[in-house]
């Protein structure tokens, strides 16, 4: 049983460590763990015990439940019958003790990422299947509803004047809008310069694709760190530290750089020496 769940847990898991990953993806994958793991609930203990009764016949272990404590039958009652009955009490404790896992799990994860999916259901209507099915009043309505939670960010009068031309804006420079996800618009805007444009529409963007999903970002930052600055390194200056830190957590960047134009550009900034 603990196989089952762990097996689907783990796969969910390790998708959600993906650096690209954003809010919006990481609560449909939550919401797609949620349901498997009620599918095995409402799939019931039968597979289980079956799977363990195989394994159990290869490895030489005794099939079936132990019985702690012989309980008192009739004597009218076969033996072939009391031993039906005490299969069928212990089977149906396990099947209770296995629906209480399963109702556990699902109550914490639902309670633990409840805010993880409500972030997700206000930024929902940035993404282009929204834009293209809701009407301008329900995306001004939500423009608005999302400034008031970020109002040191956002304006609310000026987003919800934004979104409703960004709608269509986007509809027309996008092959397919239906299709289009919240990183391929924050892209459409940089590609045609429209950040002037759109101001609100931009940060909304920025800040929905930067928020993280999980903590395995800052767990690699804290790692890197230990790594860098270690006691030979105690005196190190928080800029280079910075600096050092940024090269190694993003180091798919840093390999696509070429060392020898950055040498360059680096001396010929500190040349002393005047050319005639």
């Amino acid at each position: 049983m603990w196989n089952q769940i762990l097996e689907v847990i783990d796969r969910v898991n390790r998708s959600l460590q993906a650096t690209a990953l954003s809010i919006g993806d990481g609560a449909k994958m939550l919401s797609g763990l949620v349901e498997s793991i009620q599918n095995l609930r409402d799939q019931g203990v039968s597979e289980v015990i079956e799977n363990a009764n195989k394994i159990a016949t290869v490895i030489g272990i005794e099939v079936g439940f132990s019985n702690k404590r012989k309980r008192k039958v009739p004597r009218m009652v076969s033996e072939k019958a009391e031993d039906e009955g005490h299969l069928l009490t212990h089977e149906s404790s396990f099947s209770k003790d296995c629906c209480s896992v399963y109702d556990s799990i699902l109550s914490q994860m639902k309670s633990r990422f409840e805010k993880l999916n409500e972030i997700s259901s206000n930024f929902n209507f940035l993404s282009g299947s929204s834009l293209k099915l809701l009407t301008s009043e329900q995306l001004r309505t939500r423009a608005m509803n999302l400034a008031n939670i970020y109002p040191h960010d956002l304006d609310k009068t000026e987003f919800a004047s934004e979104i409703a031309s960004f709608k269509y804006q986007a509809n027309s420079l996008l092959s397919d809008l239906a299709t289009a996800s919240e990183k391929e618009l924050l892209q459409l805007i940089h590609r045609y310069c429209l950040q002037d444009a759109y101001p609100n529409c931009e940060i909304a963007l920025r800040i929905f694709l930067t928020i993280p999903v999980t903590e395995a970002s800052c767990e690699r930052s804290f790692s890197k760190l230990k790594i860098i600055k270690n006691y030979l390194r105690s005196s190190i200056g928080q800029e280079r530290l910075s600096g050092l830190a940024i090269i190694s957590i993003e180091n798919g960047i840093t390999e696509t750089l070429s060392y020898e134009r950055i040498i360059t550009d680096f001396a010929s900034c500190k040349a002393r020496k005047v050319k005639f």
